[in-house]
């Protein structure tokens, strides 16, 4: 266990946490102590539902209604932290302790610019005119290597990339200057380049403005390269400090996964895209010219064959997303065609379109952000069903429970709310309601981000499963080539809108042809 230091920024004593109407034999956090030094980086690493966010969320006194804190201390730059109203944690949050949450999604407005919200929290804590907070705000957001393009920094959460998303959530934290920061999973969904970026802009602050940093994370791998000490958290409980020798090479999870299928020969697929081009335009207020393009898919082409995975690699902002979502539908390319089977998805009346695609279910990047935070996790899964109409009442409770089990989610959390849950059984919830109205293809838009080793392998057993014994079809989305390789029978690889090479998985990742697929694999830690 950590021993304290006098004069530590951070010290955390005997805390103990619980979560009213769980039916579980351990509390969410038992008797944790340990301390943060000023200017120090510690990681704390655990697998999911180990505790993690529940701490950090304890620390800046952000715990839902349902959490009880039983005993313990939190003393923060002398501040004793449960014993303040909510009037005095205002001041502190922000100025003193800032934090990164695991989806950015859930930090950010999506109705104001990115500028306009560092601008407004600096004008909250410091008092500033409009003007000399918004060239705070672009201080800010350039010092976190956000950009500092007109179109970048006057853009909506939506029109980034989720690494800038990442970036500008960070840039919020670090607005008014806070002597610590609580970053949880930070760079869970970051391709291997930007999370190296993120850890030497981590060190760089720290060198710079002496800056403490409580980092989380299921993955000591990533901790090892940045923090001085790294505490395990183990069921609520710290369970020691680990040896980071141990920890630099990262075993495969998929070494027992089964063989890929054979591909269905002279089969048409079950998904054809040709020639998608999509092209976003940023209008200013007022403006009578057409606005600035960003172009976010140059051309783009590919298949999915019945029973098999498509994984589409590249860096954030390379259009990944945007083509996930034009194949699912939810945006309308400006040219080019989706087929599924056979069909041209495009060119269908709003009430068959409607119907045909249920067959295309997508899970997000940010789950979080999809769960509405008032439905209870069975009202969450069975929503689809109900939606639909399909079957009474009784059998979609039903459905949705045996859902939630298939997914690792037990009967008795049925009644519990997203923020209830962590961040990895969240993302087993979102799976759990994708599946609900048995598509044929699912779109897995980083499927795995945020989760421990442990809980990955068991995502990926389930969707191995269910796609044997339903012919289910997956295009995987994710920044990591290498895990991509992996999972998929195909792979494309994309750059700037474009798809640049294409073909078997394993032979792209074997002998990579184009030089943006050889430098992705350098990358990769």
């Amino acid at each position: 266990m950590s021993e304290q230091a006098p004069g530590s920024l951070l010290q955390v004593q005997e805390l103990t946490v619980c979560y009213a109407g769980s039916t579980d034999m351990h509390p969410a956090l038992d008797s944790v102590t340990f301390a943060v030094g000023r200017g120090e980086v510690v990681g704390l690493a655990g697998e999911s539902g180990s505790g993690k966010t529940t701490l950090a969320l304890a620390l800046l006194k952000l715990l839902p209604p349902s959490a009880r804190i039983l005993s313990g201390a939190i003393r923060l730059n002398g501040h004793e932290i449960l014993a303040l109203g909510e009037r005095a944690m205002e001041k502190i949050r922000g100025r003193m302790v800032s934090i990164i949450f695991q989806e950015p999604e859930m930090a950010l407005n999506p109705v104001v610019k990115a500028v306009d919200q560092v601008a407004e929290l600096i004008a909250v804590h410091r008092g500033w005119d409009a003007r000399r907070c918004r060239e705070e705000a672009r201080r800010v957001l350039a010092d976190v290597r956000f950009g500092d393009s007109e179109r970048l920094v006057s853009a909506y959460p939506h029109q980034l990339s989720g690494g800038q998303r990442q970036r500008l959530a960070m840039a919020l934290a670090l607005a008014c200057g806070p002597a610590l920061l609580i970053a949880d999973e930070p760079t869970a969904s970051l391709d291997a380049r930007l999370q190296a970026e993120w850890m030497a802009l981590v060190k760089d602050l720290r060198a710079r403005l002496g800056l403490a940093v409580l980092l989380i994370s299921h993955d000591p791998s990533i901790l090892a390269g940045v923090a001085d000490r790294l505490i395990v958290l183990h069921r609520g409980r710290i369970a020691g400090e680990a040896e980071y020798g141990r920890l630099r090479h990262r075993p495969s999870i998929f070494s027992a996964a089964a063989p890929a299928s054979p591909r269905a020969q002279a089969e048409e697929p079950l998904l054809a895209a040709s020639d998608l081009r999509k092209t976003y335009r940023q209008r200013r207020w007022l403006s009578l010219s057409g606005g600035l393009a960003v172009p976010a898919l140059r051309g783009v082409s590919l298949s999915i064959d019945r029973g098999r995975t498509m994984a589409l690699v590249g860096e954030s902002g390379s259009g990944k997303s945007t083509l996930g979502r034009c194949l699912a539908g939810l945006e309308r390319p400006d040219a080019g065609e989706v087929r599924l089977n056979g069909r041209n998805l495009l060119g269908l009346g709003s009430r068959e379109f409607r119907k045909t695609r249920r067959q295309i279910q997508i899970l997000f990047q940010g789950s979080a952000a999809t769960l509405n935070p008032r439905f209870s996790a069975l009202e969450i899964v069975a929503e689809p069903l109900k939606i639909v109409g399909v079957a009474s009442r009784r059998e979609q409770c039903e459905r949705a429970l045996a859902l939630m089990d298939g997914v690792g989610l037990p009967a008795r959390w049925s009644g519990r709310k997203p923020a209830e849950f962590s961040g990895g059984q969240r993302q087993r919830l979102a799976l759990a309601r994708a599946l609900a109205l048995e598509p044929k293809l699912l779109i897995l838009d980083e499927p795995l981000r945020g989760l421990d080793l442990p809980i990955q392998a068991q995502l990926i057993k389930l969707l191995r499963d269910l796609q044997a014994a339903l012919a289910l079809a997956y295009l995987f989305i994710s920044h990591d080539l290498r895990l991509a390789a992996e999972l998929g029978d195909d792979l494309a690889v994309m750059e700037a809108g474009r798809i640049v090479e294409y073909g078997p998985a394993a032979e792209v990742a074997r002998s990579p042809r184009h030089p943006h697929t050889r430098a992705l694999l350098e990358a990769m830690p």
